[in-house]
């Protein structure tokens, strides 16, 4: 019996996520300011090779004008890259930017965390917040945090609805292909 690819996807993804889950160290305001500017230098070399990337598939792309052929090579990335990277690379994206925030003001940001959280206690709020909403240990108390908070729900709807919306089509595309009459000899 073959297991479906998504499914597979969807195991990879839930396998990173307990991965990280157990990161054990646990962070001072010091140690978090150098993980931020790790981020911040991984960031920067991954836009770089997103962009080397996104040219080269957009070079052998039908031809198409300027910026819609950009586009078209930066969705055919997500297809290629596929749900766990991209829901991991979200996941982390707001897990950095909640250990900002409790960088910069780590007694005002969030109540529930004790004085050295883990890495893993940032995750764990984003991942929450993604898919379900806030957790009720992890309060995000200053207006920062709660912003942020709110910027990633929506944002999490809207990569949700996307993605339903992209699997809907694809099963419409497939349909329409196969209702298509088969080519005759003469055709």
């Amino acid at each position: 019996m073959r297991v479906p690819a998504g499914a597979v996807r969807l195991g990879l993804l839930c396998l990173a996520i307990v991965a990280i889950g157990m990161i054990r160290p646990r962070l001072t305001q010091g140690s978090a300011g150098w993980l931020l500017l790790a981020c911040g230098l991984v960031t920067v070399a991954g836009a770089a090779g997103l962009s080397v990337a996104t040219r080269r598939v957009a070079a052998r792309l039908p031809l198409v004008g300027g910026s819609l052929r950009a586009a078209q090579a930066v969705l055919v990335l997500v297809r290629r890259t596929g749900l766990p990277f991209l829901g991991l690379a979200f996941f982390l994206v707001w897990t950095f930017v909640y250990l900002g925030l409790w960088w910069y003001h780590p007694e005002e940001a969030f109540a529930g965390l004790t004085d050295s959280p883990r890495f893993a206690d940032f995750f764990y709020y984003a991942v929450m917040t993604a898919l379900t909403s806030p957790p009720e240990d992890i309060v995000a108390t200053s207006r920062g945090a709660r912003s942020a908070t709110m910027i990633e729900i929506l944002t999490g709807i809207a990569l949700l609805t996307t993605y339903l919306t992209s699997l809907l089509e694809a099963r419409r595309a497939r349909a329409r292909e196969e209702a298509k009459p088969p080519a005759g000899p003469g055709s």
